[in-house]
């Protein structure tokens, strides 16, 4: 199980890991014109075209390392003028502006607490949410029969605002935690099953933030796999209480 950090560690130091991570692995994608590990286009990208007319699009990078590195850019485009439906609208789910963030990601093997077999480190800056990010997830997966197989997801996360970091003398160390003003961590503990031949994904965990109300949640979620890369995704947090949320979403999603 992965612990909260404590209250010893300040948050600028994600600012300090964040920034390293994205500009060694910035500089590295541009020095190098290597092929990573395994051959291959070094190149990536997704797109997915979600039903209140917005798109979100990824492009990346793998890097010619030892490990699986990789950097690359989220953008989120807003749907255009008069595509999304009124009913959407009214919700106030689409949003009215396009936004984007930054990341570098380092997948280790072997490298992980007893009974994980992948580590996973990331960094990521957001300019749409101003924050800052930088997390880790173990991992173990285990197949069970011909096509099927179960994953163990531990992760954990510190979140920074870079709204609030203005210049000025740093706080005391007795003042900076993970609780501070603009700074939240999250944990989340996640088993998965996977049905390769029938395209589905069946997810159960639990999951808690200080920047909520610091409890765990416990979340099921399937996803589905329509028709080629149109995938129906339901989830229900907090089930079994009087007042669980549920959602269905859709979504199409093309790789290049």
């Amino acid at each position: 199980m992965v612990l909260p950090m404590q209250n010893s560690i300040r948050p600028r130091v994600l600012d300090v890991v964040a920034g390293a991570i994205l500009a060694l692995a910035a500089n590295a994608a541009l020095a190098s014109d290597d092929k990573p590990p395994g051959g291959g286009d070094p190149s990536f990208g997704s797109r997915t075209d979600k039903s209140d007319g917005s798109s979100a699009l990824t492009i990346g990078r793998r890097l010619s390392t030892p490990w699986d590195t990789r950097v690359g850019t989220d953008v989120s485009l807003a749907a255009p003028a008069g595509t999304a439906s009124s009913d959407t609208l009214m919700r106030g789910a689409a949003s009215d502006r396009s936004s984007g963030a930054v990341w570098g990601n380092l997948t280790m093997q072997g490298v992980a607490p007893p009974g994980f077999d992948k580590t996973s480190v990331e960094a990521r800056l957001d300019a749409g949410n101003d924050e800052g990010k930088l997390g880790a997830t173990v991992s173990r997966s285990m197949p069970i029969y011909s096509g099927v197989s179960v994953t163990l997801l531990n992760s954990a996360s510190v979140k920074q605002s870079l709204a609030n970091n203005s210049p000025g003398p740093p706080l005391p160390a007795a003042q900076l935690s993970p609780s501070t003003p603009g700074s939240s961590w999250g944990m989340d503990e996640t088993v998965r099953l996977n049905v390769d031949p029938f395209g589905t994904t069946i997810s159960a965990g639990g999951a808690a933030s200080s920047a909520g109300d610091s409890q765990w949640h416990n979340k099921v979620s399937v996803e589905q796999t329509l028709l080629g890369p149109l995938k129906l995704m339901t989830s229900v947090e907090d089930a079994g209480t009087p007042v669980p949320k549920k959602s269905i979403t859709a979504g199409f999603k093309r790789t290049w």
